[in-house]
C-alpha cells in the first residue's frame, strides 16, 4: 500500500491527528460549565477543573490550586491562589479563609 517511509509516516500522522480531534470534545464534556455552580466536596468553592483541582474563590478574580488535591479534610487542605495583573500571573491579595 505505501512505497516509502515518509508516506508510511505522513498516514500515521493523520490518523493520530483523527484520533486526537475525536478525543478533545469528548474530554471538553468533562469541564464545568462556565455558568454552572459545579461546587468542591471540600471547600465548597465553584471548580474551575473537571476534578476540582483548580477553584475560584468568592468574591474575587482568584483562582485557587489545590496543593494536595486528595485531602478531604479542611483543615490541612493547601491552597496556592493566584490572578492576573496585566498579563503575569500573581499572588492573590485575598487571602483564602483555609487552606494556608
Amino acid at each position: 500500500m505505501f512505497t516509502s517511509p515518509i508516506a508510511k509516516a505522513q498516514f500515521a500522522a493523520c490518523v493520530a491527528g483523527i484520533f486526537m480531534s475525536l478525543a478533545i470534545p469528548a474530554s471538553a464534556q468533562n469541564w464545568p460549565d462556565i455558568n454552572s455552580n459545579t461546587r468542591d466536596d471540600v471547600t465548597g468553592y465553584i471548580c474551575v477543573t473537571p476534578g476540582c483541582d483548580v477553584v475560584r474563590l468568592p468574591q474575587s478574580n482568584c483562582l485557587c490550586q489545590k496543593e494536595n488535591p486528595a485531602e478531604n479534610d479542611l483543615r490541612k487542605l493547601k491552597l496556592t491562589c493566584s490572578t492576573t495583573v496585566g498579563l503575569k500571573w500573581v499572588a492573590c491579595p485575598v487571602k483564602p479563609p483555609f487552606g494556608n
